[in-house]
């Protein structure tokens, strides 16, 4: 058996921010996201969150890297029927887009998808691509 049959997906993805409390009402209060339980990592500053059948970890960091050459981001879901009226929603709670929402295609298939930025610069997708089904 080969390491890739056993691996079936992601557990949680962790980024970095410099100000948890700008995260907390963003990714709590903005976004909708569920606080999780978090162990004391000796002192370390973070914060777990609930997405929902996935988990988002942040590691707190005195100064965000620079990451120019690159395009680091996170992908989160919205179902197709829900991304215009998400995005608006977005939108009303104060959420700045970097543009207008645009279509691609992925795999063959016509998806929108949008840009923003947590309040540490983390680039987030909002993308009506959901999970490859198993």
């Amino acid at each position: 058996m080969s390491a890739a049959a056993t691996i079936t997906g992601y557990s949680h993805i962790n980024i970095l921010v410099d100000d948890l409390e700008a995260a907390h009402r963003f990714y709590i209060d903005t976004l909708g996201f569920e606080v999780l339980p978090r162990p004391d990592f000796a002192g370390f500053a973070g914060a777990w969150y609930r997405v929902g059948s996935m988990q988002l970890h942040l590691s707190v960091v005195e100064e965000m890297p620079d990451l120019k050459g690159g395009f680091p981001h996170l992908a989160f879901h919205i179902p197709a029927d829900q991304f215009d009226a998400t995005v608006d929603a977005l939108k009303s709670g104060g959420v700045e887009f970097l543009s207008d929402a645009f279509s691609r295609e992925d795999f063959g298939v016509p998806v929108k998808a949008i840009f923003c930025k947590d309040p540490s610069g983390n680039p987030i997708e909002f993308t009506d691509v959901g999970p490859f089904d198993s």
